[in-house]
């Protein structure tokens, strides 16, 4: 099969209270939230699908695409769109991730080629993006009518992460920094200190309101999420230990974990 022949699966899912998941080739999620003035979209994929379209199949409001934080399966796919917002942390990082050669490199390694498709591989990573970045933080709020999403500032996967709270529903939108598996060891990370941080705030934020993350079926679980975070605490009780190494914290199970350089536990 050719380059330009290959093709994405996208899975659309209602959720309850007037939210849609987006799941672009069974690996990330987007989240879509509808008001009676306008939409936003959480998060944008690695735009290998044509996310834009996809949403247009949903609404016919203005949309507004907001980015939990810049890693090329989350930002990647904001190239469909004219902007988006992301923590300006994240910005410059954003930019970076959102060219050809980096979300081809996360394809690559994330075993595209496996994948049964819908839309062109070569035209999404040819098109070219001129899409603006635009700076989002803690304490702004996009009014959609009926609804708000209400933005918090949530560093650790990376040090400009972002949660999003629908005022509807209390649901909150968390990206990658609290799925089951929290990784901290990449480029741009936080500390394990500044991700529980970021965790009990999270966990206080949401309430008994759903927790959405960016990969898997979406659904955050709390008791794992609150597990992690006691684990957290010991680590950094411990403090840090043989620099540069990374180390793992989980329990008899694969999930959850904590995958962490452990020079930077504080």
């Amino acid at each position: 099969m050719g380059m330009r022949e290959r093709r994405t699966d996208v899975e659309i899912t209602p959720l309850p209270g007037g939210i849609t998941r987006i799941n672009e080739y069974d690996f990330v999620n987007c989240f879509f939230v509808e008001g009676s003035e306008r939409a936003c979209l959480i998060d944008a994929g690695a735009g290998v699908a044509d996310v834009a379209a996809i949403v247009k199949t949903l609404t016919d409001k203005p949309v507004t695409v907001l980015i939990t934080h810049a890693h090329a399966d989350h930002v990647g796919g904001a190239v469909w769109f004219k902007e988006a917002y992301i923590h300006p942390a994240d910005e410059k990082t954003g930019y970076f991730y959102m060219t050809w050669h980096q979300r081809l490199y996360f394809l690559h390694s994330h075993e595209y080629k496996r994948k049964s498709h819908s839309v062109s591989y070569g035209a999404a990573f040819q098109r070219n993006y001129r899409t603006k970045l635009k700076p989002i933080t803690e304490g702004d709020a996009i009014d959609l009518g009926g609804r708000k999403i209400e933005v918090f500032f949530t560093p650790g996967h990376t040090k400009g992460g972002l949660s999003f709270r629908d005022t509807r529903t209390g649901a909150l939108f968390t990206g990658d920094n609290v799925n089951p598996m929290v990784t901290l060891q990449f480029p741009f990370a936080d500390t394990v200190r500044g991700w529980l941080h970021s965790a009990e705030k999270t966990l206080a934020l949401a309430g008994d309101a759903p927790i959405y993350g960016g990969h898997g079926d979406g659904v955050i679980n709390r008791a794992d999420l609150e597990t992690t975070v006691g684990w957290a605490k010991e680590l950094v009780a411990a403090g840090n230990r043989k620099p540069n190494k990374t180390a793992v914290k989980r329990g008899d199970e694969k999930y959850p974990c904590i995958v962490y350089k452990t020079g930077k536990v504080e």
